[in-house]
């Protein structure tokens, strides 16, 4: 994952605006938050994924497409229950 720079900024961005396709998680409770990015790849074709931890630094990642970008997503959140909500798996 890359650090804060002009990609961040954007997607960052999108997701205090309010954009986000999903969320994740909540700096009080799992320590992160993080969020899925995707914009529409006609205009900006920016797809991402952004996490801020509990102390406000920003990573994130892109990728070349919407269905790469929703399989990263899948796989991170999945990642994430486990280790932050084990009981859900039941």
């Amino acid at each position: 994952m890359a650090k804060y720079d002009e990609i961040s900024e954007r997607l960052n961005d999108i997701w205090s605006d309010g954009y986000a396709e999903e969320e994740y998680g909540s700096c009080q409770e799992e320590g992160f938050a993080a969020a899925l990015i995707l914009t529409d790849p006609d205009v900006d074709g920016l797809q991402g994924i952004i996490r801020e931890d509990a102390q406000g630094f920003i990573e994130y990642e892109v990728f070349s497409g919407i269905g790469e970008a929703q399989d990263q997503w899948r796989e991170a959140k999945a990642e994430w229950d486990r280790i932050f909500h084990p009981e859900a798996d039941g």
